[in-house]
């Protein structure tokens, strides 16, 4: 069992004490001009409370206008941003941070420990209904003893904290308390952080306009005057702009293979690649029939054969994946009790049951919804399955799944620094975002166990046993690895790994 990795996260965690102001790369970067940034969709808001969660694009802008309070340096180790250091107690239920001081939000309010406070409270609070609040709830309070002193208070033991808390995401990004309490419902599209860029004008799906801050606490940055985001939903037209010299870096994955090709074989492009942990996954709703039976769920996920998936799709881009885990993640499974592709099997399993299997399937109304989900029509087809599609706004999937409104849905474990959070969120009984209706004493346990030890190998372990237990019930199913994709200008120069899939470009310059 490989658990380096993680034993080189943990070990600092005990006292960090590294004060040095956050660098860009090490190289000659230059200052001034602009770019433009082709995202895949619109972004809705960034205010908790109307959003929910922030997707990747709304990500990509976050890193821009607010902070955290830590960031991953490329070895995956958390380091600091608006937190100098930090330390745990002895059970990893109490974390204490020192924030850094002489910081002050756009708007021109102190940043300080009760502005850190005042974002966990608020999404917290029963009253405000967030669906955000569910990701920290394993949080039982925050505390600011002093101006820049923050106390997080834990419900169960978290080893991995300050790593989970680098990456921009709605619980993260720390916001203004002034912003929101003034601007009240405008604030959504009003966003104020401590970011390098100050969001200037947004015209809701054409442009979003960002200027640098010219008060940002780390000295010299960002250098870039003004970033440009624009929604560019059509992969191809999204290409075609960054060809043109439209734009100067856009977002893509490994549906699109052939722009990815076509910029690796483009001197004057540049093609930035990170292999993540998570995957994408499709969830089977096992409170409606034909889910409710163990065989059927078990037959469907027997007939896809990824390999296939990943050739038709992706011309063989996409990495095929057999757990929710992937290359990126610490946690490495000698058994994951993946089911073998076996159309036979699978076969007999929808004779066995006896019924016809007929069901829906929900895809988003795009080309790559769409193709997604043909292919995974044809192999069900194959063993006597009858699905059907239904294509839905890409945003209307979330609401729907949270709903349990489906019998099948697309969903995605995202690149996370520790999988605690999203594997207790997506499997553990009674959360509202465990998908699949499941609910099973043994599973609970060992999220449980996962999340509240220290011994990185016991967790691997029980992590991997996780694996086994959803793999043999089938209540979800993985097919690819995440693997993040940008490609930009071959000027544009100072890009750190795309953790999560965010094109972090709050240190880049043009070359």
């Amino acid at each position: 069992m490989k658990t380096a990795t993680v034993v080189r996260k943990l070990a600092p965690i005990f006292l960090i004490a590294v004060f040095a102001i956050v660098a860009g790369p090490a190289c000659a970067q230059k200052p001034g001009g602009s770019i433009t940034v082709g995202l895949e969709v619109d972004i809705p808001g960034f205010d908790p409370l109307k959003v929910g969660v922030f997707d990747t694009a709304a990500q990509i802008a976050a890193a821009l206008m607010f902070d955290t309070l830590t960031t991953l340096d490329d070895k995956g180790e958390p380091q600091p941003k608006l937190a100098l250091s930090w330390s745990h107690s002895d059970d990893f239920k109490t974390w204490t941070y020192k924030l850094r001081p002489g910081v002050k939000f756009h708007d021109g309010t102190p940043f300080n420990a009760e502005a850190v406070k005042a974002n966990f409270d608020r999404q917290k609070d029963p009253a405000n209904k967030c669906r955000c609040a569910f990701y920290i709830s394993f949080i039982r309070d925050v505390q600011a003893p002093d101006e820049f002193t923050v106390v997080y208070n834990l419900n169960d033991p978290v080893v991995n904290l300050p790593a989970n808390q680098s990456f921009p995401g709605v619980n993260n990004a720390v916001q203004s308390p002034t912003a929101w309490k003034t601007k009240g419902d405008d604030y959504n599209r009003n966003p104020v952080g401590t970011g390098p860029y100050i969001l200037k004008s947004w015209a809701a799906g054409d442009r979003m306009v960002l200027e640098r801050n010219p008060d940002y606490w780390n000295k010299g940055h960002p250098y870039l005057d003004r970033i440009v985001l624009k929604p560019l939903p059509d992969a191809q037209s999204r290409f075609a702009s960054l060809q043109s010299g439209e734009a100067d870096i856009v977002w893509d994955d490994e549906y699109d293979a052939d722009n990815i090709r076509n910029a690796q074989n483009d001197p004057k492009l540049a093609v930035h690649t990170y292999v993540g942990s998570g995957a994408t996954v499709y969830a089977f709703n096992t409170k409606l029939a034909p889910f409710d039976d163990v065989r059927v769920r078990q037959a469907l996920v027997m007939a896809i054969d990824r390999k296939k998936m990943s050739q038709v799709i992706t011309n063989g881009l996409a990495r095929p994946a057999s757990n929710p885990y992937g290359e990126g993640s610490w946690v490495k499974c000698e058994d994951d009790g993946a089911l073998p592709t076996d159309a036979e099997k699978a076969k007999a399993l929808i004779k066995d049951y006896g019924k016809p299997v007929d069901f829906k399937m929900l895809v988003t109304a795009t080309p790559r919804g769409r193709t997604v989900g043909q292919v995974l029509q044809q192999f069900w087809k194959q063993v006597g399955a009858n699905m059907e599609i239904e294509q839905v706004d890409q945003a209307t999937i979330p609401p729907r799944a949270f709903m349990r409104q489906f019998q099948l849905t697309p969903w995605r474990i995202v690149d996370f620094p520790d999988p605690s959070p999203q594997m207790y969120a997506n499997f553990h009984t009674g959360s509202p975002v465990a998908l699949a209706n499941y609910s099973n004493p043994e599973l609970d346990k060992l999220l449980e166990r996962a999340r509240e030890t220290a011994n990185t190998e016991r967790r691997s372990e029980d992590y991997c046993a996780i694996s086994r237990l959803i793999n043999q019930e089938a209540i979800w199913f993985w097919t690819f690895q995440n693997t993040y994709y940008a490609l930009s200008s071959a000027r544009l120069k100072g890009l750190p790994k795309l953790y999560s899939g965010v094109i972090d470009l709050s240190n880049a310059w043009m070359e």
